[in-house]
């Protein structure tokens, strides 16, 4: 096993990687991971063996966990190299990405659609916040009919409202679109539609979905400018989301009401600072403990549950439970709630196959990932940098890791929005090209019979 040193001179080399990626394609996503694992992997395990923190303990009704220094530094190592396979994995297969022959639309085919489109877009917004609202009132009041009990298989009812983070971006677009000097009014209107949206995502339960389409925005934002520039505005940027997401955590046990914006900040830093928020590796040690001691590797079933996890269990009264925790019955005493610990994607990965599988998936991974990244540069137009930011936003509740069917639910009641508008997109784009095409070719005609005429009257 490598040491804490090794481990942290790896990951300086993995940050150089991923700096070098970002410069020459411009492509974040190596930052991402090689971040993620310094705060939620090499910087819980120095904490909490430093004596500043301690392993998590959760209040399962069978105690079949023991967390160790020890056990930590096997977890940290595999965690690492986790990281380290899909890096090098990416980076080579973005290395042989070759810009595209032909770009399939432009910013002025863009702007022509949304022009069209923006009625539906609010429309959508109106859809959404209505459903989202009815949605949590039933759940509500089917918890309490039914004396208190979470199992309900109602959390994909209450999952409606999480397609506001894939309706904001696509506001955030038509928003751009409209010029401050000329179209203030129509700009003024969207943009106070886009704060309205934004504050109904923002709680102590809803974290993720504040994160989803404040990301896509950004990377909107930036677009495809210097690297430089990137860079300085995702480390502001980041400072305030990082604070924003601390604070909503701070909410969930604190009643901040009465405090100035000095202390609510300050709880949010300490809360950051305390990784609190990133007990991954801990998840990841009691992946460890689980299986093959508890349970046999799923050898790829917990990707399956992502198709059968949306049946609901009324149909379906077989149905495999969910999660190692549901399985050994560790949340028998929660009276029907449930809790877990985020083990990182790649605990996931191990779950799935031991050290084999996080080797495997994370190359697999690695290549779909680019995959999509090549898909997107086809596009000469926002759409490009959309692509990127539900990408990447999809990454930050990946790499956490926990329920992984759960997680790509998550993604999926959140972008679906975004999926239909780009297919929408799509196929509007052939007939608008022809259109163009066919406009362009009428003029170039006008254009010739005008200079013959010309030359007629000339001679």
């Amino acid at each position: 096993m490598l040491t804490p040193d090794n481990i942290l001179t790896g990951t300086m080399f993995l940050g150089l990687l991923a700096l070098i990626f970002f410069i020459i394609k411009n492509d974040e996503v190596l930052l991402l991971f090689v971040i993620f694992f310094y705060t939620s992997g090499l910087n819980r395990y120095t904490l909490v063996v430093s004596g500043a923190e301690k392993w998590v303990k959760v209040a399962y009704s069978k105690n079949i966990f023991n967390l160790t220094n020890e056990l930590g530094l096997q977890a940290l190592n595999y965690f690492f190299w986790g990281t380290t396979v899909f890096c090098i994995a990416y980076f080579l297969f973005g290395m042989a990405r070759k810009p595209p022959e032909k770009f399939i639309d432009d910013q002025k085919s863009l702007n022509f659609f949304l022009g069209k489109y923006q009625m539906r877009i609010l429309f959508s917004f109106v859809v959404v916040t209505s459903l989202s609202f009815y949605a949590k009132r039933t759940f509500v009041l089917s918890f309490l009919a039914s004396g208190g009990s979470v199992a309900l298989g109602g959390s994909y009812l209450v999952m409606m409202g999480f397609a506001l983070g894939g309706v904001i971006p696509l506001i955030y677009l038509v928003f751009k679109n409209y010029e401050l000097k000329s179209q203030f009014i129509p700009k003024l209107i969207f943009g106070l539609i886009i704060f309205l949206a934004s504050s109904l995502t923002y709680s102590t339960s809803g974290r993720f979905q504040f994160l989803s389409w404040s990301i896509t925005i950004a990377i909107i934002l930036v677009g495809d400018k210097n690297p430089f520039f990137k860079m300085r505005i995702y480390l502001i940027g980041g400072l305030i989301l990082s604070l924003a997401f601390g604070l909503a955590g701070v909410k969930r046990r604190t009643d901040v009401s009465q405090m100035s914006w000095f202390q609510k900040l300050s709880l949010a830093w300490d809360r950051n600072k305390s990784t609190e928020d990133a007990t991954m590796l801990d998840g990841f040690m009691m992946v460890l403990q689980v299986y093959p001691q508890h349970l046999q590797y799923h050898y790829g079933s917990e990707h399956l549950e992502i198709l059968y996890r949306p049946i609901p269990r009324s149909w379906w009264s077989g149905k495999p439970l969910g999660g190692y925790a549901n399985k050994l019955g560790l949340n028998d005493n929660m009276g029907g709630g449930s809790v877990g610990i985020s083990q990182s994607l790649y605990g996931t990965f191990y779950g799935e196959g031991g050290v084999t599988g996080i080797i495997i998936l994370c190359i697999i991974y690695a290549y779909l990932v680019n995959r999509i990244m090549i898909s997107s540069l086809k596009y000469n137009s926002d759409i490009r940098h959309l692509v990127k930011g539900i990408t990447i936003a999809s990454l930050v509740p990946l790499l956490r890791g926990g329920d992984l069917p759960g997680i790509y639910a998550f993604i999926g009641m959140t972008f679906w929005p975004t999926f239909l508008f780009i297919y929408t997109y799509r196929r509007f784009l052939p007939q608008h090209i022809y259109i163009r095409i066919m406009d362009m070719k009428k003029k170039m005609e006008e254009y010739i019979l005008n200079q013959k005429k010309h030359e007629t009257t000339t001679v």
